[in-house]
């Protein structure tokens, strides 16, 4: 299995990254997938416990998972993208009672992980090292200046604000997290001309926050 596939599965559904400022949460999660920001310090990163219960899987990944290599094999040669497409162009066009089966599997599959996560007990607490417990207090966050202005986006944003409400509307079952995968997918996935359209109001966008940041420092 690829890295890509990989993504997919249900344990990679939990993001717990922070990401770039000034910009809406939906888009901050979005970041995640599509730019991760790098951590200059690792600090004891906590290791993830191979007991937690497996997350439960939407419809979509459900049905993604049983027919991807289906896909794949009848469709010789594309990107793991287009494999992800053709089967959320296929998932919107099951029929009701085939959609139906595949929802009843994920409503089973969230009761199993409720289930589970009633008796799960997690790890403790204290740190790796030295055995000294976590630091409890944070960092007083400094107010955020109203006329600052708006930080500029990537291409990969400009897209997701483009295509977000349709990729909502063609996977009405898909969690936040499912849809935000999606349109990562979709994004890779651009021909040249499309990819070069974002890129372009990137940098226009770019100068702008450029410009911008340059009148409101005085520089």
């Amino acid at each position: 299995m690829s890295s890509d596939e990989e993504s997919l599965s249900g344990e990679e559904y939990e993001s717990d990254d922070v990401v770039e400022d000034s910009v809406s949460e939906s888009e901050e999660e979005e970041e995640v997938i599509a730019e991760p920001v790098k951590k200059s310090k690792k600090k004891g990163k906590k290791k993830k416990d191979p007991n937690k219960p497996k997350r439960n899987m939407s419809a979509f990944f459900l049905y993604s998972n049983a027919n991807r290599a289906r896909v794949k094999s009848e469709n010789s040669g594309v990107s793991f993208g287009q494999v992800a497409k053709i089967l959320s162009a296929e998932f919107k066009e099951l029929p009701d009672k085939e959609r139906s089966k595949w929802e009843k599997k994920a409503e089973k599959d969230k009761v199993r992980y409720q289930n589970e996560m009633k008796s799960y007990n997690p790890p403790s607490e204290e740190s790796d090292s030295d055995d000294e417990p976590k630091k409890s207090k944070k960092k007083k966050k400094a107010a955020k200046d109203p006329n600052k202005p708006k930080r500029n986006q990537s291409a990969f944003f400009l897209y997701s604000n483009d295509i977000r409400a349709t990729v909502k509307k063609e996977n009405p079952e898909a969690k936040f997290g499912d849809i935000a995968k999606i349109i990562s997918v979709q994004f890779k996935a651009l021909n040249p001309k499309d990819k070069k359209k974002y890129d372009k109001l990137a940098a226009k966008d770019k100068e702008r926050y450029q410009r911008e940041m340059a009148e409101y420092t005085g520089a």
